[in-house]
């Protein structure tokens, strides 16, 4: 028997002997683990994501492809948007403008048949004052010659009386 345990452990001691119980182990657990699945699975995960890559980088550069293209013209809108609002600018104006002058003209006229009424007004006063004044005068004038000339004075108190009569 001591012959079998010699033979043991030169076995057990032997690097051949660890070396294949080692793959026999690993053997166990690649079976056990299924690593060659999770190996594949890192893999295609690796493939997926490097896929993923390629399409957003496509995608980023379609968009810039799309963004340069929207810019591409921007320097000519912007002359055209603001010849536009310069278009604008001066028709707002000239409506303006033409709004200001009739109401000008509206109050002008306004100011004309203010000024017709107020002259018209001012000469019916002046002749309501004028013909008060030659009234004034007339009767200045009557009493002067009544006082004058005492006939006269008689001659008018007779026709007043006359004229009481036939009324």
């Amino acid at each position: 028997m001591n012959e079998l345990a010699n033979f043991w452990n030169i076995i057990v001691e032997s690097n051949t002997f660890n070396f294949a119980v080692l793959l026999l182990i690993f053997a166990i657990l690649y079976k056990k683990l299924n690593i060659s699945n999770t190996v594949e699975k890192i893999k295609q995960d690796v493939i997926n994501t490097i896929n993923n890559a390629k399409t957003e980088k496509e995608n980023a550069k379609n968009k810039l492809m799309e963004a340069e293209k929207s810019i591409e013209h921007i320097d000519e809108e912007i002359k055209q948007k603001l010849s536009e609002a310069s278009i604008k600018g001066d028709d707002i104006a000239k409506q303006i403008l033409a709004n200001t002058n009739e109401k000008v003209d509206l109050i002008e006229k306004n100011i004309s048949r203010v000024i017709s009424a107020e002259e018209k007004t001012l000469s019916a006063q002046m002749t309501q004052k004028t013909l008060d004044a030659s009234i004034e005068l007339a009767k200045q004038h009557i009493k002067s010659l009544l006082k004058d000339n005492m006939d006269l004075h008689n001659k008018f108190i007779d026709e007043s009386i006359d004229s009481i009569d036939r009324v």
